[in-house]
């Protein structure tokens, strides 16, 4: 029997040898099809003037695809369903996702970039900290369910939660409608994602970054631990490493993100 099995593996051991002798590729073993969350942002995911999809996320995954092999199908969600379907096994990858302690459990996260998300206030409720802002039981907040800020915001969230002073809506797109309909005092965003509105707009609010002693949020590609296998997510990890060494990532990143509001982030390991 040793001998039989022997005979069956020595021409395959001889051929990718010989592979290697001649530098002709060997076929790496299929990877995917595997299902992606996406979720619509300003310059991430945001629909054309055609009612597709444009923007960083589009791009990104087609070179991940393409440098890793693996089959991926962009679908889009919103934050509360991605993660539903995360933890249940029925989504395989989501971008930008911030980690933390119980998301860790679900799905393994590449770093990407890191970036501070800042306070959004009306100008005309006057200047606002984060004290003020708690101490008038008048002024609401809006954020999108399900979304991490960081640390200091993500407290904030929660405290004005239990005042029921927070409204929370399904994607940013709606949380920055309600905030721009005067509906809400307070919406937390990143930089870019408020770069199409007016300038008219732009003289009736504050940025204000309420947590600057904080560190800055990184947030990176999710891979799910239960459907994506070892082997798929190192695969997936290796093609990220290789997009940040030869530049591609941060020429792709620096034509979407403002290069002064991101830093880029390579995979530590």
């Amino acid at each position: 029997m040793k001998s039989a099995a022997r005979s069956k593996t020595l021409p395959r051991v001889l051929a990718w040898a010989v592979s290697l002798l001649l530098g002709t590729a060997v076929a790496a073993p299929p990877c995917g099809p595997y299902r992606v969350g996406l979720r619509e942002y300003p310059r991430l995911y945001q629909r054309d003037a055609y009612g597709g999809f444009s923007g960083l996320d589009r791009e990104f995954f087609e070179v991940l695809s393409q440098r890793s092999g693996c089959r991926l199908e962009l679908q889009l969600e919103s934050q509360p369903r991605l993660w539903q379907l995360l933890r249940h096994g029925d989504l395989d990858l989501a971008s930008w996702v911030i980690p933390s302690a119980e998301r860790d459990a679900v799905v393994m996260v590449i770093p990407l970039i890191s970036s501070r998300p800042m306070a959004v206030t009306w100008r005309d409720t006057g200047p606002q900290t984060e004290a003020s802002f708690l101490a008038d039981p008048k002024l609401n907040a809006v954020a999108v369910r399900k979304s991490l800020y960081g640390a200091g915001y993500d407290e904030l969230m929660q405290r004005l939660r239990e005042q029921g002073r927070l409204s929370e809506a399904p994607d940013f797109e709606t949380a920055l409608r309600a905030f721009s309909a005067r509906r809400s005092a307070l919406v937390i965003a990143y930089p870019w994602g408020l770069l199409e509105q007016s300038p008219q707009w732009f003289n009736q609010v504050n940025l204000s970054d309420w947590h600057a002693s904080a560190p800055a949020v990184a947030s990176g590609l999710a891979i799910s631990r239960s459907t994506v296998s070892a082997a798929d997510r190192q695969r997936l990890e290796g093609a990220v490493r290789a997009m940040h060494q030869d530049g591609s990532l941060r020429k792709m990143l620096d034509r979407y993100l403002p290069p002064e509001m991101v830093l880029h982030l390579a995979p530590s390991r």
